[in-house]
């Protein structure tokens, strides 16, 4: 892979000086084949861009639900630090929200850097660069096209053979360097657009696999905590816990306090 974008770098740098094809007369408005792989690569570079932001949008929001678990866990701790008999749970759940979080979620995040987000971001590190050749591309095409005006007017003018052999040799010289950027940028976007596979497939299913390792991690120690929790004993679980949490509110709003309006 590193070959291909050192030889495509090279080729792209080398087409302002390499004069050794011939020319012809295209423009940057007259070629279909280019404005077609143009747009083509228009298409990949704003999804490529979207898909990076979106790897680390993910990468991010992993680390805020973990940061924000272990945070809750020390509050839910805090708010009940002098509860007569503080159930096993608390504690239980603290330890696993502190493992997950400093150590199952660096983990996965360690991972996912190295098969996830850095390929993706070299991959879109080297969009850039195909926009200079395209930009160097129009450059040379307004070259191109002041030699030839230029060379029209001598012409025109016919009066110094000189001065109209010095105006065609621009005008070559233009044509040969404009036709190599050219072809160079027709002939490696597609390359640049069909390896975009390459580097999602190895990625997707580190992707995936890291993905499964770090909720497995976390489920373990969640384990540990549901051990200190009744036994779920069927469907109507939810409909319990409600009405439990039902009768203390019940016994709050009879508090004396909670019946009037203070001011």
């Amino acid at each position: 892979m590193s070959s291909f974008w050192d030889s495509t770098k090279k080729t792209v740098s080398r087409a302002g000086t390499n004069l050794r094809m011939g020319g012809g007369g295209l423009t940057a408005n007259m070629d279909p084949e280019f404005n077609e792989q143009q747009q083509r690569f228009i298409n990949l570079e704003k999804r490529a861009m979207k898909l990076l932001q979106e790897t680390k949008d993910y990468r991010g929001s992993i680390s805020a639900m973990t940061n924000s678990q272990h945070a809750l866990s020390k509050n839910l701790s805090a708010f009940l630090l002098d509860v007569q008999r503080p159930q096993d749970y608390q504690a239980a759940y603290r330890q696993a929200a502190q493992t997950i979080d400093q150590v199952s979620q660096p983990q996965f995040d360690e991972v996912y850097m190295h098969t996830v987000l850095q390929p993706m971001a070299q991959f879109c590190g080297y969009l850039p660069e195909f926009n200079k050749a395209i930009k160097k591309r129009k450059n040379l095409a307004d070259d191109l096209e002041r030699a030839r005006k230029a060379l029209a007017k001598e012409q025109t003018k016919g009066q110094d053979p000189m001065s109209i052999e010095r105006a065609e040799m621009d005008v070559q010289y233009a044509e040969e360097a404009f036709n190599v950027m050219n072809r160079t940028l027709i002939g490696e976007i597609p390359k640049l657009i069909n390896s975009r596979v390459y580097v999602v497939d190895p990625s997707f299913e580190a992707f995936v696999k890291s993905q499964l390792q770090f909720f497995n991690d976390s489920l373990q120690q969640m384990d540990g905590v549901a051990r200190y929790l009744p036994p779920q004993g069927g469907p109507n679980d939810d409909k319990v816990l409600e009405q439990r949490i039902g009768d203390v509110m019940a016994q709050v709003r009879s508090l004396s306090i909670c019946n009037h309006n203070v001011v």
